[in-house]
C-alpha cells in the first residue's frame, strides 16, 4: 500500500495506560449487523448511517461477483475512531500518516478506520480506507483464485470509491485523485512489470498503486465488458497459466494494451451507476456500551492494535478489581497475561500461573466463554513447548477445552485451528486435525497461518496442487511476505517431488521445518 496504509506490527502510544485504575473512557456505541460487529466512540447516528453503507459495499460486490449471501458469516469488526491521529496513536509512532489499517486475524479479524470526511478531494477519508480494506477482507473470504498484486490493489481501490444514497442506489469507480497524483509524479510504469508486479516493493512502489488503479479501472469500462475480462483473465491464471502469457491472451498484445492504459488516465473517467436499489441486509441493532463496557473495548482495541502489555495488565488488573467485573475482562486480562509469560523466554520463566488464575476467573463467571476455553486449553500445553514430557492426559484435557469452544461458536475459526494446532503440536496425524483445518481455513481463508498449516496438511496428504494454490495467493499478496510464501511453494514442490520419485519411502522434507513457518503469532 502507499504510506497512508502501512504495516501491521506496531507498538502502541506509551502514555495512554496508567497503573492507577483505569480512567473513564470514551462512551462507545457497538452496532451489530449481518456481516459486522462495528463499535464507534463518536455519535449513534452516525455509526447507523456508516453500518449500512457498509452492509450495502456487502451486497454490491456480491452482486457484482455473483457470490450468495453467507447465512451465519464470520463476523468482520470495524472500530471507528475519531481521526487519523487517533489510529497513530494506536499503532505508534512510525506508522505516522496512516488513516486505517486491516488485520487478518485467527483470532478474530478486524478493521481499525476513522470518521472523518476528507475536505480535499486529493486526501483519503478515513470510511474510503476501510471499503478499500474491507474489499481486501471480501476478495479473501471468496476468491480461491490467486490474482496478481496489481488486480488485488487496483480491484481494493476501485471499490473504495463507492457511493450510497438513501434510496440505496450506488455508483463505483469515480476518479481516485489520490492514486491519480501518484500516476502524475511517479510516472509511467512498464506494463510487463506491473502485470508481473516487478515494480511492487521497487523504487516505484507509489506508482505501482496508481497505475494498479488505472488499469483495473480500464478494465471495468464498456470497452473490455465491464469486468468480463478480467474474469477471463482470472480464470487463466486459475487454470496454471503464467501471469504475462495470461495477460496477453486476455487483453491482446502487450504493447497496445500499454498504449491504451496511458491514454485511459488522459480521458476524462466514467464510472458505473445504478438507478436501481441494491437489496442488501438492513436489519442493524444499535447499543450504548456503559462506561465498564466502554473502558474494557478501548483496552481491548490497544492489545489487539499491539499495546504495550505492562501497562495494559495493570489496566486490566484495575478493571477486574471492579465489582461486577466481567468473564471478558477476566479473559482481557489472562490473555495479556498470557502473552507477558511468553515475554519471559530470554530468562527461561514461562510462568503461567497469573494467566490460568484469571482464565479460570472467567470460565467460572461463564463456562462457554469461546476465547476463555482456547486459552485455558493453551495453558496446559505450555510446558510441552518448553521442555516438560508430553502427557497425554493433558492433550486430552486440553481438546476438551478446544471442542467446548467449538461448541460454544461452531462458525468462529479459532476453536477448529486450536484443535488441529493441537495435534500439530504433538506431532500426531489425526484425521480430525485435517477436518479442522479444512473448517478454520473455510472460516477465515484471510488468516496467514491457518493458509499455512492448512496448505502443509494438503501437502502431507498428497493434494500437493491444491496445496500450491492455496498458498500462491500468499505469495501474490503485496502486504505479505511473498519471497517466504514462494520458498514454501518451492518445499511442497519438494515434497511433491519426492512423492513421486519415492512413493513408499517415508517423507524427509516435509513436516518440521514448514509447520514452523505456519506458526506466525497470531496476535
Amino acid at each position: 500500500m502507499s504510506r497512508l496504509i502501512a504495516a501491521i506490527q506496531a507498538a502502541i502510544c506509551a502514555g495512554m495506560l496508567f497503573s492507577a485504575p483505569a480512567t473513564a473512557a470514551d462512551t462507545w456505541h457497538r452496532a451489530d449487523t449481518h456481516n459486522f460487529t462495528i463499535y464507534s466512540d463518536g455519535k449513534q447516528g452516525e455509526l447507523e448511517d456508516f453500518s449500512h453503507e457498509v452492509e450495502r459495499l456487502d451486497a454490491l460486490l456480491r452482486f457484482l461477483w455473483g457470490k450468495v449471501r453467507v447465512a451465519n458469516p464470520n463476523k468482520l469488526t470495524i472500530y471507528l475512531v475519531k481521526d487519523a491521529n487517533a489510529v497513530d496513536k494506536l499503532l505508534g509512532d512510525k506508522n505516522t500518516g496512516i488513516a486505517g489499517i486491516y488485520f487478518p486475524r485467527t483470532e478474530g479479524s478486524f478493521a481499525l478506520a476513522n470518521r472523518v470526511k476528507s475536505k480535499s478531494e486529493f486526501r483519503l477519508p478515513g470510511k474510503r480506507v476501510l471499503l478499500h480494506e474491507y474489499a481486501h477482507h471480501f476478495m479473501a473470504q471468496n476468491f480461491a483464485i490467486p490474482a496478481p498484486a496489481w488486480f488485488s490493489e487496483g480491484f481494493a481501490e476501485y471499490v473504495a470509491t463507492a457511493e450510497f444514497n438513501s434510496k440505496g442506489q450506488w455508483s463505483m469507480g469515480k476518479a481516485a485523485n489520490h492514486r491519480v497524483l501518484e500516476i502524475v509524479y511517479g510516472g509511467p510504469i512498464d506494463i510487463r512489470d506491473l502485470l508481473g508486479s516487478e515494480a511492487h516493493g521497487s523504487d516505484r512502489s507509489s506508482s505501482f498503486y496508481g497505475w494498479s488503479w488505472a488499469l483495473t479501472h480500464m478494465l471495468y469500462t464498456k470497452e473490455y465488458g465491464r469486468g468480463k475480462v478480467i474474469s477471463k483473465y482470472l480464470g487463466l491464471l486459475n487454470s496454471g497459466i503464467e501471469p504475462l502469457a495470461a495477460a496477453e491472451t486476455a487483453f491482446g498484445d502487450l504493447d497496445e494494451f500499454d498504449l491504451k492504459l496511458r491514454d485511459h488516465v488522459k480521458r476524462p473517467l466514467t464510472y458505473s451507476r445504478s438507478p436501481s436499489p441494491l437489496a442488501y441486509e438492513d436489519r442493524i441493532t444499535l447499543t450504548e456500551l456503559s462506561e465498564y463496557d466502554s473502558q474494557l473495548v478501548t483496552l481491548t482495541l490497544e492489545r489487539r492494535a499491539g499495546g504495550d502489555k505492562v501497562k495494559l495488565a495493570d489496566s486490566l488488573k484495575a478493571l477486574t478489581a471492579q465489582d461486577g467485573a466481567t468473564s471478558e475482562a477476566w479473559y482481557q486480562l489472562a490473555e495479556i497475561e498470557f502473552r507477558q509469560a511468553h515475554d519471559d523466554e530470554a530468562e527461561k520463566a514461562f510462568d503461567f500461573t497469573t494467566a490460568d488464575a484469571a482464565v479460570d476467573k472467567a470460565l467460572a463467571l461463564e463456562p462457554g466463554h469461546m476465547r476463555a476455553n482456547i486459552l485455558k486449553g493453551l495453558i496446559l500445553l505450555e510446558p510441552f513447548d518448553h521442555g516438560d514430557d508430553a502427557d497425554e492426559a493433558s492433550w486430552a484435557k486440553s481438546r476438551e477445552y478446544f471442542l467446548a469452544a467449538k461448541t460454544a461458536e461452531p462458525n468462529h475459526p479459532l476453536p477448529h485451528f486450536a484443535l488441529a494446532n493441537s495435534y500439530i503440536r504433538e506431532k500426531r496425524s489425526d484425521p480430525q486435525a485435517s477436518a479442522a483445518l479444512e473448517n478454520a481455513f473455510r472460516l477465515a481463508p484471510e488468516s496467514a497461518e491457518v493458509r499455512y498449516a492448512y496448505s502443509l496438511d494438503l501437502a502431507e496428504n498428497g493434494e500437493f496442487d491444491a496445496a500450491i494454490s492455496t498458498i500462491r495467493i500468499i505469495a501474490n499478496d503485496p502486504h505479505g511476505n511473498g519471497t517466504e510464501a514462494r520458498a514454501f511453494v518451492e518445499k511442497i514442490k519438494r515434497m511433491r517431488d519426492l512423492s513421486q520419485s519415492a512413493p513408499n519411502a517415508p517423507d524427509s522434507d516435509a513436516s518440521s521445518a514448514e509447520k514452523g513457518d505456519s506458526e506466525p503469532n497470531d496476535d
